[in-house]
């Protein structure tokens, strides 16, 4: 038996962070992204929408990290809505079953198997060995509604410290329909692609380019996957902050 298979979670989190500290490598047992901890105190409380919830997992790292004082969760897919409520119940907390997009309509949404990658818009193909052998493929299609993140953020009034955005492609429509939101938004952590997965995507330049006629400067970028073939570098993260 492998000696981490002894060890209690605690003591195998203890040697991984003294580790990658020595290495130089960034970690952090909160499991939130490196680029967003210099702008994130410790027990001071933020405001987060959070766009593309899916499981909540972003929302519970920040929770831990800092503390949530008022937190709104995006997420179109019934059944992760479901998880959401359970797992985030409470006055601080809303979840709201809905595509973040450039206009309010209802349309068809094709859940794949591996749903985490399930957009609005239609999977690029051709591009197999970007998905890392996941199942792709389309396992139902159901109705969901859209509508714009300024209406959908109508009665969050409040300043939002962050917006998470990590909608599998279809950035360009949530940053169009939140023209008002973003006048109120401190920083943005958005997932972005350097080439376009899904039909009618946007990659990293043009959502600087938008972010940017919305006031806000690419700061911080971290990697995210690449091709299994070419090990081309295919999605990552980036953080915008507000230039003013």
């Amino acid at each position: 038996m492998r000696l981490q298979h002894l060890l209690p979670s605690s003591a195998k989190r203890w040697v991984k962070e003294k580790g990658t500290r020595l290495l130089n490598v960034p970690w952090n047992r909160f499991n939130i992204p490196v680029s967003l901890m210099p702008y994130l105190k410790q027990g001071q409380l933020i405001n987060l929408v959070d766009v593309g919830a899916s499981q909540g997992e972003f929302t519970l790292s920040i929770e831990s990290y800092c503390g949530i004082c008022k937190a709104m969760l995006i997420e179109p897919q019934p059944t992760r809505v479901n998880e959401l409520k359970k797992k985030f119940p409470g006055p601080r907390f809303s979840i709201v079953e809905v595509a973040a997009a450039a206009r309010g309509e209802t349309v068809d949404m094709e859940l794949l198997n591996w749903d985490y990658s399930s957009s609005l818009l239609s999977l690029k193909r051709e591009i197999a060995d970007a998905y890392g052998g996941r199942d792709m493929n389309v396992r139902d299609i159901v109705s969901v509604h859209t509508a714009t993140l300024d209406d959908i953020c109508r009665e969050f009034r409040d300043t939002i410290d962050l917006l998470k955005i990590d909608v599998q492609g279809s950035e360009a429509q949530v940053i169009a329909g939140a023209k008002e939101t973003l006048k109120r938004v401190r920083m943005i952590w958005m997932e972005v692609s350097f080439k376009p997965l899904y039909e009618g995507s946007e990659t990293l330049e043009r959502m600087n380019a938008l972010c940017g006629d919305e006031g806000f400067v690419l700061t911080h970028l971290e990697e995210g996957f690449h091709s299994e073939s070419t090990g081309e570098l295919l999605q990552g993260d980036a953080l915008f902050l507000r230039k003013f």
